[in-house]
């Protein structure tokens, strides 16, 4: 555990965002990608890809402060993140498990520092003069509940309080969405269900959320299924970053999307989309979200606001400078898995990289997770002319034993 500042060493053409997260958010302050709770059953139990998302946003922090796992800054994978040419910022706080942490964050606040949050932490462990922004702030937008007061009502999917007691006793017809209530954040699909049985309801767990507020929403069937993504700075101005095609897994747990900065052909969409983000700016939010939108024939649907850094964030971030520097249009970001020694897997992905294929973003030593099993997770984005091409490159890193997360 602790704090360091290291040099920069570039290899190849530096790849950084036009606006870096210190941009965004200012100066003299710390960022903290960690999602930290003490029952990480309610964001799908898996700690080590959460620990892999702390090494996501370094290459678009600039020169802000990051709080990091240890795992995703080895002196291996740093060397191949400065080789696909990724600016890392030069002071990085890391930490081996929630223990150290916590002392990270007493020492900030000892020091009367600033901390950035991507998720509401426990207030026993990070007081409200820790937030750069007000944690309720963060509460509330973090809150499924909060969508209606967000997003115009015609781009909502009707939808009703309900607990498990009363869709025992008075089921409706299925199928039908099920979305935590209590206004605990989720991530990466998690907190929500899709039910099309009335089995599952007697399925369901309090791990899946407080049973007397559920929200009972109305299944879209839908036709594509995108994230769009947005800004909105320290001065106030909000702007698109882009959008994301979502691969979901069988479970509605994302698992990768097809990033583009383009508009084109969802204006619309966009365009209510700022709206969306201008009202969220308007509570005192800086920073960057995703929202999930179902598209249906002409109609669209916000269907969950991440107000946070999200998966595609980074991506979309960089999006531009890795196509001027490798001249790919169709950029697939991807979540893969790499069971045996860490090293070898990082030659598996420096292969790809040499091959201009692959960019990493986080690249996560599961050895250095306490009290984990499982395999080391890399993050990046894989490129190619187009998605058939990309769909290829994966298939041959599965042949490598670099597989796809599931």
């Amino acid at each position: 555990m602790g704090e360091r500042a290291w040099p920069f060493h570039s290899f190849t053409s530096v790849i950084q965002p036009k606006q870096s997260s210190e941009d965004i958010y200012g100066k003299e302050y710390v960022y903290s990608p960690k999602l930290f709770s003490h029952d990480y059953e309610h964001f799908g139990g898996d700690l080590l890809s959460l620990e892999a998302l702390t090494g996501r946003e370094l290459s678009v922090a600039g020169e802000m402060p990051v709080i990091c796992h240890e795992g995703a800054v080895t002196p291996g994978a740093v060397r191949l993140l400065e080789k696909a040419g990724l600016r890392l910022p030069s002071v990085r706080y890391t930490y081996r498990n929630d223990q150290e942490y916590v002392s990270i964050l007493n020492k900030l606040s000892l020091q009367g520092k600033k901390v950035i949050f991507q998720y509401p932490h426990p207030p026993e462990d990070a007081p409200a003069s820790l937030y750069w922004v007000d944690p309720s702030i963060i509460a509330y937008l973090s809150d499924k509940r909060s969508i209606p007061a967000l997003v115009p009502a015609e781009h909502v999917p009707p939808r009703r309080m309900v607990s498990l007691e009363e869709l025992l006793e008075d089921t409706p017809p299925m199928p039908f969405v099920l979305k935590t209530g209590d206004g605990r954040p989720t991530s990466g699909g998690c907190g929500v269900l899709l039910i099309e049985e009335k089995q599952q309801l007697y399925e369901i767990s309090e791990d899946f959320g407080d049973l007397s507020t559920i929200i009972l929403e109305e299944f879209i069937d839908y036709d594509r299924n995108f994230g769009f993504h947005y800004v909105a700075d320290q001065d106030g101005r909000v702007r698109f970053l882009g959008k994301s095609e979502q691969v979901v897994n069988e479970d509605n747990c994302f698992r990768g999307s097809w990033v583009s900065t383009n508009a084109e052909p969802f204006e619309r969409v966009v365009e209510a989309g700022l709206r969306v983000m201008e009202n969220i700016a308007a509570t005192g939010y800086v920073g960057v979200a995703g929202f999930d939108v179902l598209m249906r024939g002409d109609d669209f649907y916000f269907i969950d606001l991440n107000v946070r850094f999200n998966a595609s964030s980074c991506a979309l971030m960089l999006h531009e400078e890795v196509l001027n520097v490798y001249g790919k249009p169709t950029i697939r970001l991807s979540s893969l898995e790499w069971d045996g020694p860490f090293n070898e897997g990082l030659a598996v992905v420096e292969k790809y990289m040499d091959l201009e294929q692959f960019v990493p973003l986080s690249l996560l030593d599961a050895a250095y997770v306490e009290g984990a099993v499982g395999s080391s997770k890399v993050i990046g984005l894989v490129m190619g002319r187009d998605e058939r091409e990309v769909e290829s490159i994966l298939m041959h890193m599965e042949k490598d034993r670099l597989t796809r997360r599931e």
